[in-house]
């Protein structure tokens, strides 16, 4: 995971442990859709730039 996330971002340094508690913490909406997950992120949520730059990098991603 730390090779997907942008060389800047805060998620490059993080433990498992520090991921874990961010995604928790966020009031997210979950959607299912088919064969796809869509995740609805709080406009005031501070690193959603740099997760969504993070998600983009692992779809991206061949299995």
């Amino acid at each position: 995971m730390r090779e997907l996330a942008p060389k800047t971002s805060i998620w490059r340094d993080a433990q498992f442990d520090s991921l874990r508690l961010a995604f928790v913490k966020v009031a997210a909406r979950v959607t299912e859709l088919g064969t796809r997950i869509k995740v609805s992120l709080p406009s005031s949520y501070p690193y959603k730039e740099s997760l969504a730059r993070f998600a983009d990098r692992a779809v991206a991603r061949p299995p």
